[in-house]
């Protein structure tokens, strides 16, 4: 058998040793994160703005999972190549199959600590060099002893031999793959997820329910319709996170720096001890496609976010306040949105302490903006001169984002067979423009009949509608939904992709036989 078979496959048997070996640590010990996964993230950070948008644009959010799969057989498959160079040096190693192995594996080390994306809850990058290196070493001093038993077998059975290897490596790397990306370390040991408390707060101003109206009961009826109000478990979750953050409230800090009178450290309690409001809002992810569910609708709780920057004392140049949050995420709000009563520092979830997918300990919740200006996990406030370019904007996505017109259709979803009446329902939403009109067409758009909405739970929610119909013909028929803001502007017919600034167009289905 060629001697860059056996060293491949040496090689494919060290690197699932280093693959296991890692999955463990970071099994016992969480803060040292599996290096796969930890280079996933950094290749993730890494993609260039027009590369990451091209994928985004077509794959969705299968981008980051396919990027993250990548990555993760790229290195477990890494060894077979670092093994062709235990097989270049094997002849002038004198014997010594560990060190060359050894030294044909030190790259690996390397990339991985010159990579090393510094989590905010991992440890540093020389704690993580010195962590991996005894095992990056030891998977290649395996490699090395592997390589020589293959290649002083006899020739009848180095192949048979090299195959077992080849399969036993493939099936333990892939086990090791499941163990360090599942994350067990922080399903054994991590904290309980903070959102299944209920949140009491010293000083709370409640949300007050609009009166209910004639007709606002019928919407009740309606199997299939979104609810008023998301819960957290079935509320929409967009990152650029592969994990989600774990953090200790008694050790977090949110740091207001910057053109600031002051530098400002609030403790968690010290946050909820401030005067805080309670809200309906809908947020709307900027990647939400026609039609799509990446919009939902929650009661926030949260201390308006000029209470803090006034302890700060905000400097007469400032032009906006940079976020930064605990995975490494950053964007920004103008000043004046900033320091506007209705943004937030959200700390509450549906009647809950902020859920840990949602942000915990908190969360930037503003208003007539798409869900990337509301960066979640926030542990530092900058207050800078100039304007700056958040993750997603440098990956060609618009710095603005105010959230466009839409409407959706929920119920019926396509079908055959329809005869008789139907309840067509959904939602639609404006951002903090409010939802005035909306109006439903079954002839393609030439005519238009007002639908019925409901009373919204605050002008910076969905509105739920909806409309009786009966079907005029036989055949299919497809029907339209258009929706006017608070200020009678409508819905924009012109179809547009959610790059760069999020989807536009009417939503559609067909029903009939």
């Amino acid at each position: 058998m060629k001697p860059w078979r056996l060293a491949a496959a040496a090689g494919l048997v060290g690197s699932s040793v280093i693959t296991g070996a890692m999955a463990l640590v970071h099994t016992l010990a969480p803060s040292i994160p599996f290096p796969p996964l930890a280079l996933a993230q950094a290749v993730v950070r890494a993609a260039p703005g027009g590369l990451a948008t091209y994928f985004i644009e077509r794959l969705g959010h299968w981008a980051i999972r396919l990027a993250v799969l990548g990555t993760l057989v790229s290195f477990l498959v890494s060894g077979a190549v670092l093994g062709l160079i235990i097989a270049a040096t094997d002849e002038r190693s004198r014997g010594r199959a560990w060190a060359t192995g050894a030294a044909a594996f030190a790259p690996l080390w390397l990339v991985s600590v010159l990579v090393y994306p510094s989590p905010a809850e991992s440890v540093g990058r020389a704690a993580f060099a010195a962590a991996s290196l005894p095992i990056d070493l030891g998977g290649g001093v395996v490699a090395g002893l592997t390589f020589a038993r293959l290649s002083g077998a006899p020739a009848t059975q180095a192949s048979d031999l090299s195959r077992r290897y080849v399969l036993r490596a493939l099936w333990w790397g892939a086990l090791a793959v499941l163990v360090g990306s599942a994350d067990l370390g922080r399903l054994l040991y991590r904290r309980p997820d903070p959102g299944r408390q209920t949140l009491v707060l010293p000083d709370l101003t409640r949300a007050v329910r609009p009166t209910e109206v004639a007709g606002d009961r019928a919407f009740a009826s309606i199997p299939g319709l979104s609810p008023e109000v998301t819960s957290n478990a079935e509320f929409y979750v967009v990152d650029e996170e592969i994990i989600d953050p774990d953090i200790d409230p008694a050790a977090w800090r949110l740091a207001v720096d910057g053109l600031v009178t002051h530098r400002l450290e609030l403790t968690y309690d010290e946050l909820k001890r401030l005067p805080a409001v309670e809200r309906y809002q809908t947020l709307e992810c900027i990647s939400n496609t026609i039609g799509g569910d990446l919009i939902s609708t929650a009661k926030w709780v949260g201390v308006p976010m000029p209470l803090v920057l006034n302890r700060a004392g905000v400097g007469p140049s400032a032009v906006e306040v940079v976020f930064r949050a605990a995975g490494g995420y950053t964007d920004s709000l103008p000043i004046q949105q900033a320091m506007d009563e209705s943004t937030l520092l959200a700390i509450g979830m549906n009647d809950r302490v902020l859920p840990r997918a949602h942000g915990f300990p908190a969360r930037v919740l503003s208003v007539g903006t798409y869900g990337m200006k509301n960066p979640k996990w926030l542990i530092g406030m900058r207050v800078v001169d100039r304007p700056y370019t958040g993750y997603w904007e440098q990956r060609g996505w618009s710095k603005a984002a105010v959230v466009k017109t839409m409407s959706r259709i929920d119920v019926p979803r396509a079908r055959r067979g329809v005869s008789g009446p139907l309840d067509v329902a959904g939602v639609a939403f404006a951002g903090d423009r409010g939802i005035s009109r909306v109006e439903v067409s079954s002839d393609g758009g030439r005519t238009w009949t007002p639908a019925q909405v409901e009373t919204p739970l605050s002008p910076l929610t969905w509105r739920r509608w909806l409309t009786r119909w009966t079907p005029q013909r036989k055949g299919r028929t497809g029907i339209l939904v258009r929706a006017y803001d608070g200020r009678g502007v409508v819905q924009t017919p012109i179809h547009a992709a959610p790059h760069p600034d999020g989807a536009s167009g009417y939503d559609a289905i067909t029903v009939g036989t």
